[in-house]
Formats: structure tokens, C-alpha cells, sequence
């Protein structure tokens, strides 16, 4: 059978030498925690009170970031934090904007 001189085995076929590893230390990484995720899925618009930011994007149709600059800019109302990572609008300011803007809903 004839030997194989010359071939370098291909970078995706190459596993990384952990340091441990290499100094003789044979480790096992640990299996990551399981992310307990929760989202937020967008429900319609009620007819008083407060609508967190998904509800607001189905309702005027628009990309988060678009939404965001407007209010950074002043075009949209700013939302108030319930908590540091909680922001809601007020429905009320949400349909007068929409109102302004010519798009009755």
C-alpha cells in the first residue's frame, strides 16, 4: 500500500489542543445551564392603560429600531420603566399618535 507524503490534514478535520490537555490534565468541560428564556409575545392593543413595546410594533407596524429612533428623535411618544428592564407606553399616547399621523385605527 503506498504511503501518503506531503498532505496536510484540513483546517475543518483539525481539533484544538485544550491547555489542559496539552500539559497532561485531561478535563471535561461541563454541560451548559438550560436558558429559561421568557418572551414576550404581543398581544392587541387594549382599549386604556399601558401596552409593552411588541404589542406597540404589531400595532403600527413598524421595526423596533425604527420605533426607537423616533422616540430618540422625538417623532414617538417615550415609554416610562415599570422595572429597570420593564418600559411600557400609554395606549392613549400611542392612538393619538397614530391619529396624527393620518392612520386611524
Amino acid at each position: 500500500m503506498p504511503t501518503k507524503t506531503n498532505q496536510k490534514t484540513p483546517p475543518h478535520k483539525i481539533k484544538p489542543i485544550s491547555a489542559a490537555v496539552h500539559h497532561g490534565q485531561e478535563t471535561t468541560c461541563p454541560t451548559p445551564k438550560p436558558r429559561n428564556k421568557v418572551t414576550y409575545v404581543p398581544s392587541p392593543l387594549p382599549p386604556e392603560g399601558v401596552a409593552r413595546l411588541p404589542s406597540i410594533l404589531a400595532f403600527l407596524n413598524i421595526s423596533k429600531t425604527s420605533f426607537l429612533n423616533g422616540v430618540k428623535e422625538g417623532r414617538y411618544p417615550a415609554g416610562k420603566l415599570l422595572s429597570p428592564r420593564c418600559r411600557v407606553w400609554d395606549v392613549d399616547s400611542i392612538r393619538a399618535l397614530v391619529a396624527e399621523l393620518g392612520g386611524e385605527k
